[in-house]
């Protein structure tokens, strides 16, 4: 008994509606685009983070010279650190929010 090869178009049918080449670029592109916004969260949030390091670096070394006082220090860096918050909260929001939507986009191209 031999086997038939299956062509192509015959694999797609029978793999119950599944389309092989749509499934195999769509999550070449999720990984592709995810890759790309989790590169983008880390770097706005890295920076925002040396931003709420640097700022509140030079206010403490300003209240070692005596040009601040303490409560200017400690609000800087509260304020640094809520901007740092807020900042990498949104970077993630989006990096998830494009993750799903591009998922989404992928199951749809492989069901088609």
């Amino acid at each position: 008994i031999t086997m038939k090869e299956l062509t192509f178009n015959e694999m797609e049918s029978v793999s119950g509606g599944f389309n092989l080449v749509s499934a195999a670029t769509g999550f070449a592109s999720f990984v592709a685009n995810s890759a790309a916004g989790f590169t983008s969260f880390a770097l706005t949030s890295g920076l925002a983070f040396a931003s709420f390091v640097g700022d509140s670096a030079i206010e403490f070394g300003k209240f070692l010279l005596g040009q601040a006082n303490w409560e200017s220090v400690v609000s800087t860096g509260q304020e640094n650190w809520a901007n740092f918050v807020s900042t990498a909260g949104n970077s993630w929001n989006t990096f998830v929010n494009n993750a799903a939507t591009d998922w989404n986009s992928f199951l749809e191209q492989a069901a088609s």
